[in-house]
């Protein structure tokens, strides 16, 4: 029923299909293989889809929603679809209009949907809204005491972000201040400062945002949540506009998110989910594959549907992915994990290569390119996919050096990135030699991991995610690597100048590893992190 001042008007399912006079119920579920089929029919929920890589995942939701639509078992005017990005959201509507589904659905992320509704509610109620705070870094960096910004001063750009990534990872996980010690501690987590001055710096932000009227992405959720839970005659006004709930890429949900999807939902089970706890990137960030991997947990009665028919790899790139994830998912004690199906036509089996060094590597990646190139494979058919930023200098030099264009899509090259511009300036203010200073540097990196040296035990440095708000979507791991990397092209440079300097270093560097990229629609070899690549494909 429709919450008071609203009509209601109730007319059956079949009388709703063919007063919208949609898409056709059977051409919607032509093509589709049983599991799929029954992923689109099931009238069950909650709705788990389980749906490996390349198994048409996007294709099931949206197929889903059209036939539900088409069949009156839904209002497409009450259906909300929420994605984790603005792009996913777009792509979403668009493939239901080619489905003909002619009510324009709700789709949207979780902040933007919380954001529209919070200022909705604050409208009505002439409240001014609080200002947005869209770029924390700065905010924070005003907040972090003197002590420690004189402490870390070779890290006076990255700091401030590094907390901000804290501070993201405590509210997504919804952990307060006074909590953020134990918790960050039980999870491991490996701060740039002391946890008990990371939790006294995100007391004062939430401190003086409130004393400022701010209010950050997280906060809307967690404000929307509470909106809800406070006000029945809003909860229901907010459960009769959206009544059939779908959410893509469920493996990335964080507890704040879930908490407000159990907000939107109340005691009612119309949800379906996507996602796959194999393709989960995001942990370091706040996300939680558990509640995908233990959907049934959370919602007792639901249906899990798997797909494991993968439509997009060769048997043979199958065969070792499944190896991988075999041991991964036995890790993870999900030993009802299946292995995804091949249903494409045989292909070249995967090499394993190994090489005496990473410049090496870098010198065979370049070669395997090349003779990939022909005028049948552009350039831009092929992509080298890498773990950091700080590995894209070494790709870029050899491809370069090769006569291969390239083009990083990683968020910019390692010159760009905060930590790199914060070493090079310490390199050429430090009053020693650039043999000296690339040693206090490397001692100043080896001191902040307690003696273990290396990305594995990286504590300050990353790559990018979703969900960042501030340009700072980076972890430790990946900025450790980038100044290691710096290190490396340093003792490359000592190696082959007559008389080393550290402006003839930077000079050096910008001659040699920074390049003018390529037009982003021209011919050139994509270098992306496994983070940037998510969702793009390349033949090669």
């Amino acid at each position: 029923m429709a919450p008071p001042g609203l009509a209601c008007i109730a007319i059956t399912g079949g009388a709703y299909a063919r007063l919208v006079a949609g898409p056709d119920a059977e051409a919607l579920v032509d093509g589709l293989n049983g599991a799929q089929r029954d992923a689109v029919m099931t009238d069950t929920v909650p709705l788990c889809v389980l749906a490996g890589a390349g198994s048409g995942k996007t294709r099931v939701l949206t197929r889903r929603i059209a036939y539900r639509s088409a069949t009156g078992r839904c209002d497409p005017r009450r259906v909300l679809a929420l994605t984790f990005t603005r792009k996913a959201a777009g792509e979403l509507t668009d493939r239901l209009r080619k489905l003909g589904l002619r009510d324009t659905v709700a789709a949207g992320t979780f902040h933007a949907v919380a954001y529209a509704q919070l200022r909705a509610r604050w409208s009505e109620r002439n409240v001014t809204p609080p200002e947005l705070l869209s770029r924390k870094v700065g905010f924070v960096a005003r907040l972090i005491p003197r002590s420690v910004t004189t402490a870390n001063r070779n890290r006076t750009s990255t700091l401030p972000v590094d907390i901000v990534n804290e501070i993201e990872w405590a509210k997504a996980r919804m952990v307060r201040p006074s909590s953020y010690q134990r918790e960050a501690q039980a999870a491991r987590r490996k701060p740039p400062v002391d946890e008990a001055v990371i939790a006294e710096i995100y007391e004062r932000y939430e401190v003086d945002k409130r004393k400022r009227r701010l209010v950050d992405f997280d906060d809307l959720l967690q404000l929307h949540v509470r909106d809800i839970k406070a006000d029945e005659g809003y909860a229901a006004a907010i459960r009769w506009r959206f009544q059939h709930l779908f959410v893509d890429e469920f493996q990335d949900v964080n507890p704040q998110q879930h908490a407000l999807l159990k907000a939107w939902l109340g005691d009612r089970s119309d949800l379906c989910v996507v996602g796959d706890p194999n393709q989960a990137i995001y942990s370091w960030n706040g996300a939680d594959a558990r509640y995908i991997s233990e959907f049934s947990k959370h919602f007792p009665g639901c249906e899990i549907v798997q797909l494991v028919d993968n439509y997009r790899s060769s048997p043979q790139i199958l065969s070792v992915a499944n190896t991988v994830l075999a041991r991964s998912a036995a890790r993870r004690g999900d030993l009802q994990a299946q292995a995804l199906r091949p249903n494409r036509p045989e292909g070249p089996i995967p090499e394993v290569r190994e090489y005496p060094s990473d410049a090496d590597e870098a010198a065979g990646v370049a070669r395997a390119v090349r003779d990939a190139h022909s005028p049948r494979s552009p350039w831009s058919a092929q992509a080298v996919l890498v773990r950091t930023n700080a590995q894209t200098a070494l790709i870029e030099g050899a491809l370069r050096a090769a006569g291969i264009p390239c083009r990083v899509r990683s968020g910019g090259g390692l010159l760009d990135q905060p930590e790199v511009k914060d070493a090079l300036n310490s390199l050429q203010g430090a009053r020693r030699d650039l043999d000296g200073a690339l040693r206090d540097l490397s001692d100043e990196l080896l001191g902040s991991t307690g003696g273990q040296r290396g990305p594995q035990s990286a504590a300050e440095l990353g790559d990018g995610a979703r969900g960042q708000h501030d340009g700072a979507a980076v972890d430790a791991d990946g900025r450790r690597a980038n100044v290691e990397a710096l290190i490396r092209l340093g003792r490359d440079y000592l190696a082959i100048a007559l008389s080393p300097t550290a402006e003839g270093f930077v000079a050096w560097l910008n001659d040699t590893v920074r390049t003018d990229q390529p037009d982003r629609a021209g011919d050139a070899v994509d270098v992306s992190t496994f983070h940037s690549a998510k969702g793009l494909e390349w033949p090669a």
